[in-house]
């Protein structure tokens, strides 16, 4: 760690004194300017002796608790060899690291006996600095101080929401293009807290944190508008300032709305017509959407105005991907197609694809995708069954995926692409499942973000076009459980089997995609596939390849479809 000293952290605020405990040492027997490591109340205490006294502290260094019996005393200045930190040992300040350490009063008996009144925190006393320290530990990007700290306050009976709110009202406003793929994982980890029962509830919390811990450390806070007037808030107005790259006036009807008193319901519309303007930023716009909207339901509608307003410069900024030369076959025949008559067919609760649809989803037929997937809508599929065909479609992918592909730099495609299908698909079926039971029917927007899904989901097998597909690999036999399996992949997605936050990130929110359209296929293979995804190679810092596409670009090479 650095050696320049951060902020001083105080002791821990302690409930009153316990009965002091006898350590069964003479003061003869501890020199000056030695420490001795002593067992009192069942708590490791480092008793130390300076020229002033005595002191006493805890022995586990607060950074990966290390005995701090086995450091170096200068004075009343204790050294934890291991890392360097640095302890006051009359109070247990850290003049060098992140956090103090508690500390404890020592007393010597006219008989000369060494006593020790152990100190135990109390929860309520400690919340508040704790959650400042924890403020501290997310803006320096501390992982160590902020998993103490979540666990602490989770001892001290502080809603899980509430924790990851911190992290929220520190990276939302400071994400540099507006709501980023951190944001949108501490949404997933924290619908992943009732997995864990007690302290181990941190581990989703602290991934969820740090995520954002990392991706905005550093940047400036961005300064939001000043409201509109609520009279000319509208789905209309916010619609016609997105597509015209109008950020500020975007902002401002999002939080005139929200001042006026508009709910969930009714701001949901709002982002869930935008985000079907355009295949947005390869379906980030739509998940995004999806999961401030989710993230609200868990912490409260009374943080829509830190939230919201910072999702929107992700809307106004994405790429427009409909507009790119890759897509041109596919939107020609989305725009000769009559999305209203779709929106209005009739639903057919016994159709099933006869194969038609997989086959032009697994195809490269761009302009065909787009006649097969009107047909399964005309003849009852619904949006719906469009998205169940379109998940089956993309688990293929991922199952068959070739993995040495993930390091051929000459192509710009791999399992992060992939995984989109699948998470961009379930962020669909969220907007439509919204809209049917808030707006009372299947809109012609829905079904062109639906149909946005099939053609990623088709388009995630464009490196399959330049390679040959091995056979499907079948990575483990079915779980008792489709649950149990979900379950199971969602806690392996925070065990840290990525180095690079990215990637993590896609772990997270795919398995999490996954094991909900798992239970609604009701079918083992979204997570067959997400299993495969999560135990194979990746590509997981991106310098190689991008160093490699900067010499093909510069030479005029250019990338190929």
């Amino acid at each position: 760690m650095s050696a320049t000293p951060t902020t001083i952290f105080a002791a821990t605020p302690t409930a009153p004194p316990a009965p002091s405990h006898d350590t069964g040492l003479l003061a003869a027997d501890v020199p000056i300017g030695t420490m001795r490591m002593l067992e009192v109340d069942g708590h490791r205490i480092c008793l130390v002796r300076t020229a002033d006294g005595f002191h006493a502290v805890d022995h586990a260094c607060p950074h990966e608790g290390y005995g701090l019996t086995q450091g170096e005393l200068d004075g009343n200045l204790l050294t934890c060899v291991w890392h360097n930190w640095k302890f006051r040992v009359t109070d247990g300040a850290c003049v060098q690291g992140e956090e103090g350490v508690q500390s404890h009063p020592v007393d010597v008996t006219p008989a000369g006996n060494v006593r020790v009144t152990v100190t135990r925190p109390d929860p309520e006393l400690q919340r508040p600095r704790l959650t400042a320290s924890l403020r501290s530990g997310i803006e320096n990007e501390y992982t160590g101080q902020v998993a103490r700290d979540v666990v602490r306050l989770l001892k001290a009976s502080t809603d899980p929401g509430q924790l990851i709110w911190e992290a929220i009202a520190h990276g939302a406003p400071r994400a540099e293009f507006g709501w980023g793929h951190s944001v949108a994982s501490a949404t997933d980890c924290l619908a992943m807290v009732d997995l864990y029962e007690g302290d181990h509830r941190a581990l989703p919390i602290v991934q969820g944190i740090m995520g954002i811990a990392e991706s905005e450390r550093g940047r400036q806070v961005n300064v939001l508008p000043d409201s509109a007037d609520p009279k000319t808030a509208s789905e209309r107005a916010f619609r016609a300032a997105v597509e015209a790259e109008q950020l500020a006036e975007a902002q401002s009807y999002v939080l005139a709305a929200i001042e006026r008193g508009d709910g969930p319901h009714d701001l949901r519309p709002w982002f869930s017509a935008v985000v079907s303007d355009h295949h947005l930023s390869y379906g980030h716009g739509a998940i995004y959407s999806q999961k401030a909207f989710e993230l609200l339901d868990m912490i409260g509608w009374d943080r829509a105005a830190t939230v919201l307003p910072h999702l929107v410069p992700t809307l106004v900024f994405g790429t427009r991907e409909d507009k790119l030369p890759y897509m041109r076959p596919f939107t020609k025949a989305l725009g000769a197609t009559d999305l209203a008559s779709l929106a209005d067919a009739d639903l057919d609760t016994y159709w099933h694809d006869d194969g038609r649809l997989l086959g032009a989803l697994l195809g490269n037929d761009r302009a065909g995708l787009v006649d097969a997937a009107a047909t399964a809508l005309r003849i009852g599929a619904g949006v719906d069954g469009l998205l169940d065909v379109v998940v089956q479609a993309v688990s293929e992918r991922m199952l068959r995926y070739d993995t040495s592909g993930e390091f051929d730099f000459a192509d710009d495609f791999g399992w992060l692409d992939i995984t989109h299908g699948l998470t961009y698909a379930n962020a669909v079926r969220w907007h439509h499942r919204e809209a049917v039971d808030h707006g009372g029917g299947t809109t012609p927007d829905m079904v062109r973000l639906a149909l946005f899904t099939a053609f990623l989901a088709q388009w995630t097998g464009r490196h399959e076009w330049h390679t040959s597909v091995g056979e499907r690999e079948e990575v483990r036999p079915l779980a008792p459980d489709l649950t149990t399996y979900g379950e199971e992949l969602q806690r392996q997605s925070l065990l840290d089997g990525s180095s690079a936050f990215i990637v993590h990130a896609h772990a997270v929110k795919t398995s999490r995609a996954a094991s909900i359209e798992a239970t609604r296929l009701g079918s083992a293979l979204p997570l067959d596939a997400t299993a495969r995804f999560l135990a194979a190679p990746k590509l997981e810092r991106f310098v190689a390849a991008t160093v490699e596409r900067s010499i093909d670009f510069l030479n005029g090479r250019a990338q190929r479809d």
